[in-house]
């Protein structure tokens, strides 16, 4: 089965979305809403083969105590999520609302809730503009939720906020409903794109890349993830959703070249680029010390780890020049971004190294089966 997760900003939303054999336009959303409160919206996916969605919705922000409820009482027994499980059942959703108890790291996208203490709140079965009740949720000290199935297309006209600084790509909107944007990039060059960079919110606080190989004269289809109900506004109490916008700022091609802003094609290209050229570094760093024949394994291990710990994570000279071939157009102002992305990249692939020569010592050593550090290196 094949997951994605996502994080909603607004409201640290996880949805992982089941595998489905046929991919429709989904009919149904479930309008989620509360006293003092603007909507949010979850769209279900149409399926024929069991497709569903999974949302986890945390105590900070999206769950609320209830009126007058004295938190410190019942801290044991308040929950720190909710989680909904819906799927289209013919002409209505499935719904099954759930407790989850104990904390949560709330950047890690591998959560699990194997070993969370879980109490069932309610299942439901709503038909289109019904609207259900949770009630339950008030035994946990939670302000309760109105759930409305509501239209997950939006009637309204597709529209959208776009400027496109990329000539040889065409944007175009293929559809809207209330997560966003269905968005397609059709490749007019000859050349590949192997990257692209588009800013979500013309206030440059959001973006959206992707590491996606666009043949020449090809097309890449993508959902652009941001609140396109018309019906969510802000009522004083807590802010509305940043208003949707497009903007293709850059895009990496196959050639090495690039087109648009210099500093967002540089935010695409130089991640990649220091850990390619860290990764040499540490390579030959390795493979001059697995060659060592007056050491023994446990010695080079030893030594390895030493070595790594020196390696420089400032940008030297010879990666500057590179970035600075590379995106002639970049000003002065942006170097300040690239020489945080190269040490960022830096420390991850010696992070990298450390972890895997820990996984090799927790090898299990039995018989025939022993490798020696030459033999694993070889094969890493």
């Amino acid at each position: 089965m094949r997951t994605a997760i996502r994080f909603g900003l607004l409201f640290f939303t996880i949805t992982t979305l089941h595998a489905q054999t046929q991919v429709q336009q989904p009919r149904f959303a479930l309008e989620i809403s509360e006293d003092g409160y603007p909507p949010r919206f979850v769209i279900v996916p149409e399926g024929q083969q069991g497709g569903g969605i999974d949302s986890m919705f945390f105590f900070d922000p999206s769950l609320h105590p209830l009126s007058g409820h004295d938190a410190g009482d019942s801290e044991k027994t308040q929950p720190s999520a909710v989680k909904l499980v819906c799927k289209v059942d013919g002409d209505a959703v499935a719904i099954t609302a759930t407790a989850v108890f104990g904390p949560f790291d709330k950047t890690d996208t591998s959560i699990s809730l194997q070993g969370h203490p879980q109490q069932k709140i309610g299942t439901y079965s709503p038909h289109l503009n019904e609207s259900i009740v949770l009630r339950e949720m008030e035994q946990f000290g939670l302000q309760p939720w109105t759930i409305k199935i509501v239209n997950a297309q939006l009637p309204t006209p597709v529209s959208l906020a776009t400027l496109n600084e990329v000539p040889s790509i065409r944007p175009e909107i293929l559809g809207k409903d209330r997560e966003g944007y269905r968005m397609a990039l059709h490749n007019l060059s000859s050349r590949a794109v192997t990257a692209f960079l588009v800013e979500t919110s013309f206030d440059h606080n959001s973006n959206y890349s992707e590491n996606a190989v666009i043949a020449p004269g090809a097309t890449h289809e993508f959902r652009l993830f941001c609140d396109a109900s018309a019906s969510v506004i802000s009522n004083g109490t807590a802010p509305g959703p940043a208003p949707c916008a497009f903007n293709l700022k850059a895009a990496l091609f196959a050639d090495g070249s690039y087109e648009g802003d210099a500093s967002a094609a540089a935010t695409l290209a130089v991640r990649p680029i220091a850990a390619q050229f860290q990764g040499r570094r540490v390579h030959e760093l390795i493979d001059n010390i697995v060659a060592d024949s007056s050491l023994d394994d446990t010695s080079r291990l030893a030594r390895i780890r030493s070595e790594l710990s020196k390696l420089s994570e400032e940008p030297d000279a010879t990666i500057l020049e590179q970035i600075r071939l590379r995106f002639p157009g970049l000003p002065s102002t942006a170097w300040g971004s690239v020489k945080a992305d190269i040490r960022g990249a830096f420390t991850g692939e010696k992070q990298r190294t450390l972890r895997a020569l820990k996984d090799f010592e927790d090898l299990p050593n039995q018989g025939s089966t022993n490798r020696s550090l030459a033999q694993w290196w070889s094969a890493w």
